[in-house]
């Protein structure tokens, strides 16, 4: 089993690939860890104001910080 790079709750850039680079990239947020089958880990992802989610996986998705998060500030 694979472990999770991201946890549920947590900001991400979704950014879908074609054969020749990027198609489009946008802000999600990781609603569900799904089961890897054996390869990556993949996420279900939800973007603010879709009524629907997505799969995607692991290599598709990159870490967001949200500067309205930071307690430090």
């Amino acid at each position: 089993m694979s472990d999770y790079l991201y946890a549920c709750g947590q900001l991400v850039t979704f950014t879908a690939k074609r054969f020749i680079g990027p198609a489009w990239t946008g802000a999600f947020v990781i609603t569900k860890l799904l089961p890897s089958g054996g390869e990556e880990p993949r996420y279900e992802i939800k973007s603010t104001g879709d009524t629907y989610s997505r799969a995607a996986r692991e290599s598709d998705l990159t870490a967001r910080f949200d500067v309205s998060q930071a307690t430090d500030l």
